[in-house]
This record gives C-alpha cells, structure tokens and sequence, in this order.
C-alpha cells in the first residue's frame, strides 16, 4: 500500500470541525478545554495514516499525543489528578519506546556527512521530531564536523569565516515516519560547538563528555532525555522542557553553578557536589575551575536530576 498523504489532513480538518461544532452547540463543556480533543484528534489522524502505507506501523507519536490528550481531558472534567501526569507520560513513553526497540526494520535513512573544511568553530541546531537521538563524537582527527545517519533529514550548511552554521531537521512529512527510529550523529571533537536541539517525543541519549562545547540549548517536549556534560572547557547549558524527564550527569572533574525556574517540575540536584548557594547550587571551586558547567533549567511539568 502506497502512504495516503490527503488521508492526515482530511481527518485532522474533519475532527478539528468536530470539536469546534460541538463547541458552537453547547455540547463541550465551557469549562474544559479544547486543546486535549487537538490531541487526540491529531494522535488519530497520525495513527491512520500510519495504517495506509508500507512497512512497519510506529506507533509512538499517536498513542503519546492520544494517551496526553485523554489525560488531560480527564483532568479537566475532574476524573483523575494533576500529579498523575507526568509519571504515566514517563511510564506509557518508556513502555512505547521498548516496544520499538524490539521490532526493527530496514527503513529508509539519509547520511549525515558534514565536512569540516577547516573549520575551527560551528553552530549546530538539531530539529528532531520524535524517537530516538544519539548524540556522540567522531575519532580525534577527524576530517568531518558531523557524521552520521537519520530517517529522512534535511542538512543545510552555510560558512562565515573560520565558522560552520548547519541545521539538521526533520521535515514535518517525515514525523510520522521518523517516530521510533534513530537519529544518530556525531561531532568533532576539537571544533568549539555551540549546540541547539529542538525535540518532541524524544528518548535523547546526548554524550557530549569528549565534545568542546561552548553553550548548549535544549527545548523540549514529551521525552525522556540523559546528558553527559563535556570533560573540558568552560559550558553555558539551558534547558527548557514540559512534561519530560532529563537529567544531566556532571564528571567529577567539573565543576557546576545551577539555577531553576520551574512550576511543578522535580528537581534534584547531588548537593553533596553542588551544595546550595544562593537561589540555586554551585561547586566550592566553581570560581576557579577550568572545567564547568553553568545550567539553567527552566520547565513546568516533569522532573530534572543533576547528579
């Protein structure tokens, strides 16, 4: 079977028009909110296109956005409560991700292959949709920035100067495809990187330890995320997550300052490393360290550990 590509958007136009004509008769509530049915609308129309093409179905991005959707709908109208949120999101994502684990097939990929060109600095921003990213580092001496593999991206590559600007993204036709699979890439070591990443329904392993990274960005969403910061130079972190999981892993040779803005999240810091200072932790030797780590975490559902 050839994928329906009208199929997605015909049954998300037609149960968007549903949910609002149901507004317009008084038949939803006042009181509840509408973006849990845009949820479970759109998980619908992803998991119906998935039935129409080829290959294995992944079922990831639609039992996510569908289980999110009714959960919060059943929050509204008072059936369940808010501190269930974010550990049946971690439980039901784990679940679908060692589903997917179990079941591979031959999918189609694009090589990621930037060459460094005597680049001594880049920017990288990584847009990924959902499933699986590994993050890692390429052999020293190296003679690429990047390198590595992913289900349909899209690499663009600009030089200014001594410095390298590349986007690796998903397109938004390769979301439902892309669910469940790996995203790998890995850098050069010796090239000062200053790393973006945008994720949605994520299981993120990012191994930046053997990396020079000067700042790093992370924005996401429903995921389950683990970072190990760099063993050298000096690292501006900032995450920005909703109802996820990350936690960051500091080598005992760095130093850390950490502060938080945060509404229901968790945090939890190892404050016999990072004891308090201030409104947030920091390393005794912070101040003089060579190797640190200044992370800001900022997220309002879901749990943070800096260990």
């Amino acid at each position: 079977m050839q994928r329906q590509g009208s199929l997605f958007l015909g049954v998300l136009l037609i149960g968007l028009g549903g949910i609002f004509l149901l507004r317009a008769l008084d038949v939803w509530p006042d009181d509840v909110s509408t973006w849990p049915g845009i949820l479970i609308v759109l998980g619908f129309a992803i998991a119906l296109d998935e039935l129409f093409r080829e290959g294995r179905i992944s079922w990831f991005a639609p039992v996510v956005l569908v289980g999110l959707g009714i959960f919060f709908l059943l929050r509204d109208i008072d059936v369940v409560d808010s501190d269930f949120i974010v550990p049946s999101i971690l439980i039901g994502a784990g679940l679908l991700i060692l589903v997917s684990s179990t079941r591979r097939r031959t999918v189609e990929t694009d090589v990621i292959d930037v060459p460094l060109d005597g680049a001594s600095r880049a920017r990288v921003r990584i847009e990924h949709g959902g499933g699986e990213l590994r993050v890692g580092s390429l052999p020293a001496g190296s003679s690429n920035l990047a390198t590595g593999r992913a289900g349909m991206v899209e690499v663009r590559q600009t030089r200014s100067g001594d410095r390298l600007d590349v986007t690796l993204r998903q397109t938004p036709k390769s979301l439902p495809r892309s669910v469940g699979r790996e995203f790998r890439v890995d850098f050069n070591p010796n090239v000062e990187l200053e790393l973006d990443l945008r994720t949605g329904a994520s299981d993120a392993r990012l191994d930046l330890t053997d990396l020079l990274v000067v700042s790093f960005e992370l924005k996401t969403g429903a995921s389950a995320t683990v970072i190990h910061s760099p063993l050298r130079g000096q690292t501006t972190a900032s995450v920005d997550a909703g109802a996820a999981s990350v936690e960051f892993r500091v080598p005992s040779n760095v130093a850390a300052r950490i502060s938080s803005d945060t509404g229901l999240a968790e945090v939890k810091v190892d404050t016999g490393r990072f004891p308090p200072a201030g409104p947030g932790y920091e390393s005794p030797d912070y101040a003089v360290a060579t190797a640190r780590l200044d992370l800001r975490i900022k997220g309002g559902l879901g749990s943070f550990k800096v260990s």
